[in-house]
């Protein structure tokens, strides 16, 4: 009797607890479900387009072209908690895990085209795409860039070899000075011995060949060797 009389008042007191736990952890996995969508969602968002001018390009390499850019990967590092990604090592700012290394598609878009011989590429916008690898891609193919019809559009970042500290501030000034974009911010990064400009265009984006040319005339010894699209690395905890 004592017994069955017990049982219902320790129901009554553990029930409660148990409506209050799930109550709480509740919000918390939907919350968590949200920032894993969100994180989703954000990496599938184009960046700038690319529209520019090739030779090389024919009706007999047009699907290898197609193929070889939509198969253009990076590596990024990312939280197996939270999905956050970044382009350096490290471990997350939120979860304070591991972040680890892995392959993504660069590009959300390649549209070659034989009649205007051109090339059309919407990027990621939470992707990496160098002009150095698009370069080699379709060097594979036998297609070379027009660097003379080949816009610097959107976000990038222009990287030189050669240079100095000085250089980099010569740079930055003849290339603000010089109008082609909208923001320029270069650096020097010592242990490379690279110069890194961060570029805004304007409504009409300078071609390579332009920038690269501007850049040669100044008289340093700085070589535009590259230009980036993407996220910009930030410091990742060690």
């Amino acid at each position: 009797m004592h017994t069955k009389n017990a049982l219902p008042a320790l129901l009554a007191f553990l029930l409660p607890g148990f409506v209050i736990t799930a109550q709480t952890e509740g919000p918390k996995t939907q919350e968590s479900k949200g920032e894993v969508k969100n994180a989703a969602a954000s990496k599938m968002e184009p960046g700038a387009p690319l529209k520019f001018s090739v030779t090389g390009l024919t009706k007999d390499n047009l699907e290898k072209v197609q193929q070889s850019l939509s198969s253009m990967t990076t590596q990024v590092y990312a939280c197996d908690g939270c999905k956050h990604e970044e382009v350096m090592a490290g471990k997350c700012s939120s979860c304070n895990l591991d972040l680890k290394a892995k392959k993504e598609t660069v590009l959300l878009e390649a549209m070659p085209s034989v009649e205007t011989a051109s090339i059309r590429l919407t990027p990621l916008a939470a992707r990496t795409l160098r002009y150095s690898d698009l370069e080699s891609a379709l060097t594979k193919n036998s297609i070379k860039i027009d660097d003379a019809k080949f816009p610097l559009a959107g976000k990038s970042r222009l990287v030189l070899r050669g240079g100095t500290l000085e250089d980099a501030k010569t740079i930055e000034k003849a290339l603000m000075d010089s109008k082609l974009f909208d923001l320029v911010k270069a650096s020097f990064d010592a242990p490379s011995g690279e110069i890194r400009v961060v570029v805004h265009s304007n409504a009409t984006p300078p071609m390579h060949d332009k920038v690269s040319s501007l850049i040669d005339a100044l008289g340093t010894k700085a070589k535009l060797t590259d230009v980036i699209w993407g996220p910009l690395p930030t410091p990742a905890k060690v």
